[in-house]
């Protein structure tokens, strides 16, 4: 199999094929694993853990857990004054082996772990130009750079702009959500975990807002049972991760016309001291001390913009030798923490449904359909909540 995306579906997926005995070659567009950032904590609930642990070698999904955070189950939202106007569990999880859930992740670490046991499966600088149907049904891809490769099945887990939908669903649409945000993290220095407020602790996740079509803040405390690099060594074999010490994650949205809010392209263009300017001034001065004690506690080189899409329903297509997992094809705006959870579940459908073929002699198309119908389902009332609550809590499109 072709996978084309080296991300967290992609490398979950690959994992999942090859516990179920099928070669795998994934394709990487960037030029190496650290080419650009991709953020910092993601939370991971029932779907995600669940598909997690289905795809993963069993030491492997132990090391994840023992590289989260566990902060309380809750989800918060107030507003700029700090008054809480909702408060609900998370969802929990239910069968992920001893991962209770949610658990909050540092991204890059998990990326690390899901890398170990697949760095020779990984072609990097690879991107996807175009791909052909053969006469025997199998597939070739071509990349930029000259090289191929040919399989049974090539799946596009290559994101929101992923170039694997553009050449098989060329009329699927993903919209600009109309938000902007300004993501970076609040380190843990020494005893500065007490210079950040008590109510930042007592949520997995809490969104600051100041209501539909006006700026909010939201963070996320992540901190380690065992700090990562400690919990690698300990691993049989041991797997090399970085340190990363706790931290919280702290990021400022607003929409995109929002006056003070440059356009995406200026700012990619600012630097990082540039973005923590935008955030002040998008924030204003009435909100609540707190707010601002936070962002003067925020790590400026961590900064980096983000631009929000989220998919259109896509009709049924014609099933075949090329299918598609997570952003490639249900991007989602992250108010509900939904989208690696959801990507993660793609990849533990699609291994299900393959190794059922593989085992049943099904045949590959038969089987791609089932994994489709089952995606589509699914995936699609996310994106549809995940927009309704975007609109309500922070003015998404």
């Amino acid at each position: 199999m072709i996978i084309v995306g080296a991300g967290l579906g992609g490398l979950a997926l690959a994992h999942g094929l090859r516990s179920n005995g099928i070669d795998v070659a994934l394709y990487e567009r960037d030029a190496h694993p650290d080419a650009r950032p991709q953020g910092y904590r993601i939370q991971l609930d029932e779907p995600g853990l669940a598909g997690l642990e289905h795809c993963l070698p069993p030491t492997l999904f132990q090391l994840c857990l023992a590289t989260t955070g566990t902060p309380p189950a809750r989800v918060s939202v107030r507003d700029r004054h700090l008054r809480v106007l909702a408060d609900k569990a998370a969802l929990s999880g239910s069968g992920a082996g001893n991962a209770a859930g949610p658990r909050a992740f540092n991204r890059p670490t998990l990326r690390q772990v899901m890398l170990s046991g697949l760095r020779d499966h990984v072609h990097y600088g690879a991107r996807l130009s175009a791909y052909q149907y053969e006469a025997d049904g199998t597939v070739t891809a071509r990349f930029a750079d000259g090289r191929t490769a040919s399989a049974d099945l090539l799946v596009g887990a290559d994101g929101v702009n992923s170039a694997v939908r553009r050449l098989l669903l060329p009329d699927a649409p993903v919209h600009d959500a109309g938000l902007r945000l300004v993501y970076g993290k609040i380190p843990f220095k020494r005893n500065s975990r007490s210079d950040i407020p008590d109510w930042v602790f007592e949520n997995i996740f809490t969104v600051v807002t100041g209501g539909p079509g006006h700026p909010h803040l939201g963070l996320g405390p992540v901190e380690f049972s065992d700090r990562p690099d400690r919990a690698g060594l300990a691993h049989t074999p041991p797997v090399a991760l970085s340190p990363v010490g706790d931290y919280v994650a702290c990021m400022v949205g607003a929409p995109a016309d929002h006056p003070s809010m440059p356009s995406f392209e200026q700012l990619r263009g600012l630097t990082h001291a540039g973005l923590r300017d935008v955030a002040l001034r998008v924030l204003g001065a009435d909100w609540h001390e707190d707010v601002h004690r936070l962002l003067g506690l925020w790590d400026t080189d961590s900064l980096f913009p983000l631009r929000i899409s989220t998919a259109a329903p896509v009709p049924a297509w014609d099933s075949g030798p090329v299918t598609l997992i997570g952003d490639a094809i249900h991007a989602m705006s992250p108010v509900l923490a939904m989208g690696a959870n959801t990507a993660i579940r793609d990849a533990s459908e699609l291994t299900r449904a393959l190794s059922t073929a593989a085992r049943t002699g099904e045949p590959l198309k038969d089987a791609v359909r089932t994994y489709e119908s089952r995606m589509t389902d699914y995936a699609f009332s996310i994106v549809a909540d995940s927009q309704r609550t975007g609109r309500q809590r922070v003015g998404q499109r």
